[in-house]
C-alpha cells in the first residue's frame, strides 16, 4: 500500500468513526471493562524504570477487576501492524486494536521526571484513550512528587527512598484510573491557588459555556532548555481539558498522524492556516498550541523551579484566536512559613498553571 493509500484509508476510518457517533464522551458505564496498557513514554531525558511502571499499572488494574490485554497479544498486534509510535494512537490503529483484541481503551503513561538523588523526584501523566470510536481521551491524571514536599516537624515527613516515592505516585494514578473505570467519574481535582493564574489572558465570547467542543492539542514549541518540554505542556493541557465535560479531546496519536500526513511543520507555533487544516482533518472545533520558554527543575535539597509558557486557542469556523494567555511562575511564589506551598518540581507548578488556564478557557468562574 502506498503512502497516499494509507493516508486515504486512515482518513476514511476517522470519518467513518465520527459519523458513527464518535463525537460523544465515552464513559466507563458504557462498557470500558477491557484495556491495553501501552509501553511507557520516556520524556525525562534520562533513564526510567519503564517496565516496572507499566507492570505496576497492569497489576493494579487487574487487582481492581479490569481485564488487561496480555503482553504477548499486544506485542503480536504491534508487530503485525508495524506500530512503532506507542505514545498515542491514531484512528486506523484504534479500530484494528478494538476489532482484533476486543479492548475498549488504551492506557498510556508518560514519565516526565525520574530522579533517585536525595531527595528523590517523580512526575508522570497517565491517560485513558477510548478506542470504541475515534480515539479520544476520556480520563487523565498526573502526579508530581518530591521527597521533601512535606517535610513536617524535624523533617519527619521527608521521603528519601525513590521506590517509596514512585509507589506513592503510582498508587495515586492507578487509584484515580480505577475509580473512573468503575464509576465513570474522574473525581474532584485539587484546589488551585490564584497565584497560578496567567499573567495576561484574553477570552473571546465565541467560547460558549456548556457548549460541547472537540479540541486538538498540538505539541508546544519548545524554546526552553528542558528536553521534551513542548510535549509535556501539550500532555498537561490534554490532561486538564479532558477533565472538563464540555470538551472532547482528540488523542495525541490522532494529532501526530494528521500532522505527518499533511506535512505540517510549525517551527514558530500554529499558524491560522495550519490550525484550520488540522481541525478539518480530524473534525475538531478548536486547535490549541503554544510555546514553552522555561521549564526548570533542580536536583538535591535546594534550588529553584520556573515555568513559563504561552497558549493560544484557534477556532476552526472563524479562523480566529479565541483564547490567548501568558503564564509565568517560580516555585517560591507565595510561599508561607517554613516553606509551605513551595513547588519543588516544575511539574507540580505547571499542572496548577495549566489547570487554572483551562478553567478560565471553559469559563468556570476564574
Amino acid at each position: 500500500m502506498s503512502r497516499l493509500d494509507r493516508r486515504l484509508a486512515a482518513r476514511a476510518v476517522c470519518l467513518a468513526l465520527l459519523l458513527a457517533g464518535a463525537v460523544g464522551r465515552v464513559s466507563a458505564r458504557e462498557g470500558m471493562a477491557s484495556v491495553a496498557v501501552f509501553p511507557v513514554e520516556n520524556l525525562s531525558g534520562g533513564s526510567i524504570p519503564a517496565d516496572q511502571i507499566r507492570q505496576a499499572l497492569i497489576d493494579r488494574l487487574a487487582t481492581g477487576g479490569i481485564a488487561v490485554l496480555g503482553d504477548r497479544a499486544l506485542e503480536e498486534f504491534l508487530t503485525r501492524h508495524r506500530v512503532r509510535y506507542t505514545a498515542g494512537i491514531d484512528a486506523a490503529t484504534a479500530e484494528s486494536l478494538r476489532r482484533e483484541t476486543g479492548v475498549d481503551g488504551v492506557v498510556i503513561a508518560s514519565v516526565e521526571l525520574s530522579n533517585d538523588a536525595v531527595p528523590p523526584k517523580v512526575a508522570a501523566i497517565v491517560r485513558l484513550v477510548s478506542v470504541k470510536a475515534a480515539p479520544a481521551v476520556v480520563w487523565a491524571s498526573d502526579a508530581g512528587l518530591a521527597g521533601d514536599d512535606a517535610p513536617g516537624f524535624f523533617e519527619l515527613g521527608v521521603v528519601n527512598d525513590y521506590q517509596a516515592l514512585l509507589t506513592r505516585a503510582l498508587d495515586r494514578l492507578a487509584g484515580s484510573l480505577l475509580g473512573y473505570l468503575k464509576t465513570g467519574e474522574a473525581g474532584a481535582g485539587p484546589k488551585r491557588a490564584s497565584k497560578f493564574r496567567p499573567k495576561s489572558a484574553y477570552r473571546s465570547p465565541a467560547i460558549e459555556a456548556g457548549q460541547a467542543y472537540t479540541i486538538a492539542v498540538l505539541p508546544f514549541v519548545n524554546l526552553s532548555e528542558r528536553r521534551n518540554a513542548g510535549e509535556i505542556l501539550a500532555l498537561l493541557f490534554t490532561r486538564h481539558l479532558s477533565a472538563v465535560r464540555q470538551f472532547r479531546v482528540v488523542d495525541t496519536g490522532m494529532v501526530r498522524r494528521q500532522l505527518l500526513d499533511a506535512r505540517i511543520i510549525m517551527d514558530g507555533g500554529p499558524s491560522l492556516i495550519d490550525a484550520e487544516t488540522l481541525a478539518s482533518l480530524i473534525d475538531a472545533d478548536f486547535v490549541l498550541g503554544g510555546r514553552v520558554l522555561r521549564y526548570e527543575d533542580y536536583e538535591g535539597p535546594a534550588g529553584r523551579t520556573r515555568v513559563e509558557f504561552s497558549a493560544v486557542l484557534v477556532e476552526r469556523k472563524s479562523r480566529r484566536v479565541v483564547w490567548s494567555s501568558e503564564s509565568y511562575n517560580e516555585g517560591s511564589d507565595g510561599v508561607g512559613v517554613f516553606g509551605r506551598g513551595t513547588s519543588r518540581t516544575a511539574h507540580a507548578m505547571a499542572t496548577q498553571m495549566v489547570g487554572i488556564t483551562v478553567e478560565m478557557i471553559a469559563g468556570l468562574g476564574r
